[in-house]
């Protein structure tokens, strides 16, 4: 079993053991606006409780997943491809944070979010925050996301539609480039690399 295989195995376990969720997830595409956005203003929480902003991401590339821990498919192939992008840079992935933000604040605690994330790579990190607060981000990064109740009756059986691609983030917070779902590790190794060479990042 290969380790993308088992990183998804293990987490298909923790979501099944969550939530009776049946439902697969749908990449819903989105648009970048013709001019780049300057400023993205959200403030959010890591999961040890501490109050990050956009002001935390200045300085240093980053990636950024919208998601949530019952996702029965696209997640986990996207965070074990981040985890593979991570274990391919090397020293130089020090250059860059991933983050991942669920969709579900409401079910994906910190210590969940802590548990899953593990799985796949200690590096990425978790953020989440009250629904408000999560649907500023996910506007402001022009993604999408929908809760699915097939039955009124069971509000707790229930799946989620998001943008399933990865943000890539510059220094300065600009959006570099949104690489689709489905992208290689090894082609987002090598944007990244250029990314960090035009930056003069070792």
């Amino acid at each position: 079993m290969n380790r993308r295989t088992l990183l998804a195995t293990a987490s298909a376990l923790i979501c099944l053991s969550a939530l009776p969720l049946r439902a697969e997830d749908l990449d819903l595409p989105v648009e970048e606006p013709i001019e780049p956005v300057l400023q993205r203003r959200f403030m959010m929480e890591d999961l040890y409780g501490n109050a990050i902003t956009d002001e935390d991401l200045q300085g240093k590339f980053a990636l950024i997943y919208f998601g949530y821990t019952g996702c029965p498919d696209v997640c986990p192939t996207s965070l074990s491809t981040i985890a593979d992008v991570l274990e391919a840079l090397g020293d130089q992935a020090s250059g860059i944070t991933p983050y991942f933000v669920t969709v579900d604040p409401d079910h994906d605690t910190a210590l969940l979010l802590r548990d899953y994330l593990a799985f796949f790579d200690k590096r990425i990190e978790g953020l989440r925050g009250p629904k408000a607060y999560t649907d500023h981000m996910v506007k402001i990064y022009n993604a999408r996301y929908r809760v699915n109740t097939p039955d009124p009756a069971h509000p707790e059986i229930y799946s989620v539609d998001h943008t399933a691609s990865i943000a890539f983030l510059g220094p300065d917070g600009v959006m570099i480039k949104r690489f689709a779902h489905g992208t290689s590790a090894e082609d987002m190794v090598a944007d990244i690399r250029a990314a960090f060479l035009e930056a003069g990042v070792k």
